[in-house]
């Protein structure tokens, strides 16, 4: 039998969604992921998690300025808890896992050499300018140099892992991208790595639903940023993860997922003028619609919903 896999997320503030995210992360990996551990939790911990080990830790640096800095350290928190398992997947709360697998078999992915990418690469975004002084350091320690910050889990050693950030001044400045860090010495040092060949894709920008099922089919992992977090994405995540999981003490109650809870269900029309009088706003048609069902006002009420997610 494959061993477990324990599974460590790292929480700053500041969620746009009041941590939803970490909640539809852990139902993708309830529901797809195999040999799965214990969940640690680092840093902030939302009230509606239960089942899971919490270590409080506070950011040391500047989420502005030194964000990755912030984050190893949480993770050498983790790795220093007697229970947290030998090996365990690091995950983000805005990433999820779309296909079954074994949490022993996460590979290690990466989007090729970071010496042979463009010159405007490298001027996209400040986090690429942490990543072009993460490529430096390593060139300057004749270590291979491969990009595998790409929004994807990680595998990651208790053990290993301190050993590997003693070697690199993390804390200094806009400090330095920890996936790179350990995979160049851990993965592709040792010959073990895989190229990024649409295993994953992110959501970036606003897409609607029928373009995120087309853009998503077929994928191992998916990551969003809060540029991409729209109502259709949020739709797209209860569509495919609509049971909580084991880690919620309660279901989810936000406005755009009641709704799509209603559209994805049988619509009964007493519960969609109640869902259109807590939600949405009309004196008059909220007094239509509690005249009565007729064909004309179900439409009119279905597409009022429909609206609000091409909006």
């Amino acid at each position: 039998m494959e061993k477990a896999i324990d599974v460590v997320y790292v929480l700053g503030t500041g969620s746009r969604w009041d941590n939803n995210e970490i909640r539809f992360s852990l139902r993708s990996l309830e529901k797809n992921l195999k040999n799965m551990g214990r969940v640690f939790v680092v840093g902030e911990c939302p009230g509606f998690l239960q089942n899971v080990i919490h270590l409080p830790a506070n950011d040391e640096f500047n989420p502005n300025v030194n964000a990755d800095g912030n984050i190893i350290l949480k993770v050498l928190t983790a790795c220093k808890h007697e229970q947290l398992s030998e090996d365990f997947l690091f995950i983000n709360d805005d990433h999820l896992v779309l296909k079954s697998m074994d949490a022993n078999e996460v590979p290690p992915i990466h989007k090729g050499n970071m010496q042979k990418f463009p010159e405007e690469y490298w001027r996209l975004n400040y986090w690429r300018g942490r990543l072009r002084r993460t490529m430096e350091t390593l060139v300057e320690l004749k270590l291979p140099c491969y990009h595998f910050d790409c929004h994807t889990p990680i595998l990651f050693n208790k053990t290993a892992f301190p050993e590997v950030m003693t070697n690199f001044d993390f804390k200094d400045g806009i400090g330095l991208t920890m996936k790179s860090l350990y995979g160049n010495l851990m993965y592709a040092g040792k010959g073990v790595r895989v190229k990024l060949k649409g295993q994953k894709r992110t959501v970036f920008h606003n897409y609607t639903l029928q373009q995120l099922d087309e853009r998503l089919a077929g994928c191992d992992f998916m990551s969003y940023n809060d540029q991409g977090l729209n109502r259709s994405l949020k739709r797209w995540l209860f569509r495919n993860f609509p049971q909580p999981s084991a880690y919620e003490k309660n279901d989810i109650s936000d406005r755009i997922i009641d709704i799509a809870r209603w559209m994805d269900s049988d619509r009964d029309y007493c519960k969609g003028v109640d869902l259109f009088k807590k939600h949405m706003k009309g004196i008059n048609l909220i007094r239509l619609f509690e005249e009565g069902e007729t064909p004309g006002l179900r439409r009119k009420l279905e597409y009022k919903f429909e609206r609000l997610f091409d909006e």
